[in-house]
């Protein structure tokens, strides 16, 4: 099951997924779930989404459902109840969209010179 570039990053930063299947949402139909970037808080309490997991004189990054699922509660625009209703497809495209907050965050601070 293939979920890349199954969310689109708006203008503002945030990651927009637009859903397999459908929800019905209080207000109607929800076809898509907006992400929003986290916050300093944000990660101060829920911390990074992927662990390293040492093995074999290797490190592998492993993810950790737990944390995704607290910044997917907490950024969603989606209430907590409508999400139970998403699909495997969607739950993954999820994930990825959560994860590619960070990663995108690690590359630009890792590819920034230092000023002096």
């Amino acid at each position: 099951m293939d979920t890349r570039n199954s969310f689109r990053i708006a203008a503002d930063g945030s990651r927009v997924v637009p859903l397999e299947k459908g929800v019905m949402g209080h207000g109607g139909p929800v076809s898509e779930v907006k992400l929003r970037p986290p916050t300093y808080r944000d990660f101060m309490e829920l911390g990074d989404p992927t662990t390293l997991v040492v093995s074999a004189n290797a490190m592998v990054p492993h993810d950790d459902l737990d944390t995704i699922r607290g910044y997917i509660g907490r950024i969603c625009d989606l209430d907590a109840l409508l999400m139970e209703k998403v699909t495997l497809r969607d739950a993954m495209a999820l994930r990825d969209a959560v994860k590619s907050f960070f990663t995108a965050g690690s590359a630009s601070a890792s590819t920034t010179s230092p000023t002096t």
